[in-house]
């Protein structure tokens, strides 16, 4: 039976604790993973480098376009289905990956609060001040709500997880897994068992497999914030390394490949120039229309990823998929 608390148990500074809290950059010691990719053929630049201050700005800016549909669709689904979603798994501790602002969980913990029930919410993200933040907003808002923040990688914070006697229901939103390779997706999964125990939910919302138009319009808004944030990356490296990248000697790429069911964001360089990363004692040569990989992002058939969650260990309980843009949030059940 879940807690049913008449007044809060605590104020709101006391109901938050940090179980990790990581003070390491964590790019500190990616500069050979930068050399390695960009002597590569074709060359790549980890996705990781869009999300710094600028480009989240960016990223968040592209979010709220007309065209971008993954986040306001997957907003609506939790909105409509939160009620079913907890009917399902009971009102269970939350863990999530990636929780940022934890904007959309908000939907979730509020259908606790309708019913004055305690929540215990593990946000796990690498970004510390956000998560601190988030968390102080949550308690403000939610007075039966217990925050564990855990500020490290997805890997890492599983880890961390204290045991606990009972079922949790384990959360990825925002179609993040989509944008791993296979390999990694499959560590993901792998660790997200290891983590869990029989009974145990995970809630993932994914995109999925549709007319190419939309996938389109939304990497390419009409705004340009995507595909500014995605040169960010060159300002990025930059920063962090000593560059010196002219951006104006670059333009974006976005494909949507319907064969592979993936779209794929590359950055093209347009003259042949030379660029030098002072700090990591690599020059790199670029011939004009070289392609550079930057991201890619699998829009799921919703059939072959049951069976990759079923081969992981997770067991399809229930799935809304959104007619007109075509996104999904699975609940599954871990075996």
């Amino acid at each position: 039976m879940p807690a049913r608390l008449q007044n809060s148990e605590a104020t709101s500074d006391t109901r938050i604790r940090y179980l990790v809290r990581s003070t390491v950059d964590p790019l500190a010691q990616d500069g050979p993973n930068v050399v390695f990719n960009l002597s590569g053929s074709p060359k790549k630049i980890s996705p990781i480098y869009v999300y710094d201050k600028r480009g989240t700005d960016l990223f968040e800016r592209q979010c709220a376009t007309p065209e971008y549909y993954l986040r306001r669709v997957e907003s609506q689904l939790l909105s409509w289905y939160a009620g079913d979603i907890v009917e399902l798994c009971g009102f269970l501790p939350i863990v999530e990956l990636g929780a940022g602002t934890s904007e959309k969980t908000r939907i979730l913990l509020a259908e606790y609060a309708e019913r004055g029930t305690r929540c215990d919410y593990f946000p796990i993200d690498v970004d510390t001040e956000t998560l601190w933040n988030s968390a102080q907003e949550l308690v403000s808002a939610f007075p039966f709500l217990f925050v564990y923040c855990l500020g490290t990688t997805y890997h890492k914070g599983l880890r961390a997880l204290p045991p606990y006697p009972g079922a949790r229901l384990f959360m990825f939103l925002g179609s993040s897994l989509g944008n791993m390779e296979w390999q990694e997706i499959g560590d993901l999964l792998s660790e997200l068992f290891d983590s869990g125990r029989r009974g145990d939910y995970f809630l993932l919302g994914a995109d999925l497999d549709k007319d190419p138009a939309i996938i389109d319009r939304a990497y390419n808004d009409s705004a340009g914030y995507g595909p500014r944030s995605t040169l960010n990356m060159l300002e990025h490296l930059n920063r962090r390394y000593g560059g010196n990248f002219v951006t104006d000697n670059f333009r974006y790429r976005s494909k949507y490949d319907s064969r592979m069911r993936r779209n794929e964001v590359r950055i093209e360089s347009l003259v042949d120039q030379t660029v030098t990363l002072t700090a990591l004692g690599i020059t790199v040569s670029f011939g004009a229309a070289e392609l550079i990989d930057a991201e890619v992002m699998w829009k799921f058939d919703p059939e072959e990823l049951g069976s990759v969650l079923d081969r992981a260990g997770f067991s399809m309980v229930h799935r809304w998929i959104e007619p007109i843009y075509r996104y999904g949030l699975f609940l599954l059940r871990h075996k």
